[in-house]
């Protein structure tokens, strides 16, 4: 649920549609699946509507179940799913306005321990994205703060205070990252804040663009940063932090999201038409290693809605992307890495991550 995202949903008033099907022939699937091999895909569901989904498409039977979550705990994620993680054996999932971290087997898909998410005043914190490491998770909180979960003992341990209404984040040489946004205050933010996560304490803050909405980092621990600007007078950005000298660089691309994976970088980008429909809807390919464009667009399919989401199978290399039209149920696509097109498949509303599961 980005700011940018939210802004274009106003736009959107048709009603959610339940029905999930695979795109495969072979038909829908009739019971909840097995979880083997495949993929789970995070959806956030509308704002406000307690909706949020979590669907798993099975790489052996080509089927995508309507809510794995639902089947398989008889209750619903909750309101506005935000992000989600695989550490170990463990899902762990952001729910935003629900303000709580759902802990779920990832073999099973049977939720271990649903954990809320309060401030000191017993107020919503209001979870935003998960990066994990050295045994913890670390949630970011849209509240202004950062804490820590044991992975161990599914216990939260410390908090501290960051940048205002913080969002995206990355872990790179044990520091994490976190791109402070400023969406909620009177003025909008423009630091990455970098916590060392050996002593949990807020080192420096990195001056970027405006509201920086997107964070991931490279091989070379180099940090790439996409920001929205305040949609007027300063435009978004794509930016790179260098990991010795923190030094920040404009990259000349439009990006709405991205993901990393080897040297490359995986960027979608699109415009708006006069009706607030995507349109010129491009995957693009960096060289974060030679610090080059590759391709300005590997996808010739046809591309439905307004891409959301965007995630490389670390096994097959196969790039996923996933679309919406922010309230009708959404889709998923996997293209191989030359960009042609393999197989889609129905998401729930918003889907907004992708995590890949290996048995």
């Amino acid at each position: 649920m980005k700011t940018n995202k939210i802004l274009a949903s106003l736009f959107l008033t048709a009603l959610a549609v339940p029905f999930f099907t695979s795109c495969d022939p072979k038909g829908e699937i009739t019971q909840t699946p097995t979880i083997s091999s495949g993929v789970f895909v995070l959806n956030e569901g509308k704002y406000n509507s307690n909706n949020a989904s979590l669907t798993y498409y099975d790489f052996a039977t080509s089927f995508a179940s309507a809510d794995l979550f639902l089947d398989k705990n008889n209750r619903g994620l909750g309101d506005t799913g935000q992000d989600m993680i695989k550490y170990g054996s463990n899902l762990y999932i952001a729910v935003y306005k629900s303000s709580l971290i759902e802990v779920v087997n990832a073999n099973t898909g049977v939720s271990i321990k649903s954990i809320p998410m309060k401030n000191a005043s017993n107020a919503p914190s209001s979870p935003r994205t998960l990066t994990a490491a050295n045994g913890k998770v670390y949630i970011v909180l849209y509240d202004g703060h950062v804490t820590q979960l044991d992975t161990t003992s599914l216990t939260l341990g410390s908090t501290i205070s960051v940048g205002a209404n913080p969002d995206a984040s990355v872990i790179s040489n044990n520091k994490l990252y976190v791109a402070n946004t400023g969406g909620m205050a009177t003025v909008m933010d423009s630091t990455i804040s970098v916590i060392n996560l050996s002593t949990f304490a807020e080192e420096k803050r990195i001056k970027v663009n405006l509201n920086p909405a997107a964070i991931k980092a490279d091989s070379y621990g180099d940090i790439y940063v996409v920001s929205n600007g305040n949609y007027g007078s300063v435009p978004g950005k794509f930016q790179r932090i260098e990991a010795v000298t923190n030094k920040v660089t404009d990259i000349n691309l439009a990006v709405k999201n991205f993901e990393i994976y080897g040297d490359k970088a995986y960027i979608y980008n699109f415009t708006y038409d006069a009706n607030w429909q995507a349109t010129n809807k491009t995957i693009a390919v960096y060289d974060v290693k030679n610090e080059q464009l590759v391709s300005a667009n590997i996808v010739t399919s046809t591309i439905d809605k307004t891409p959301y989401c965007i995630d490389v199978d670390p096994t097959t290399n196969d790039i996923y992307l996933g679309v919406t039209d922010y309230v009708n149920n959404g889709k998923m696509y996997c293209f191989d890495n030359n960009g042609t097109l393999k197989f889609t498949f129905t998401t729930g509303i918003n889907p907004n991550k992708v995590v890949f599961i290996t048995k």
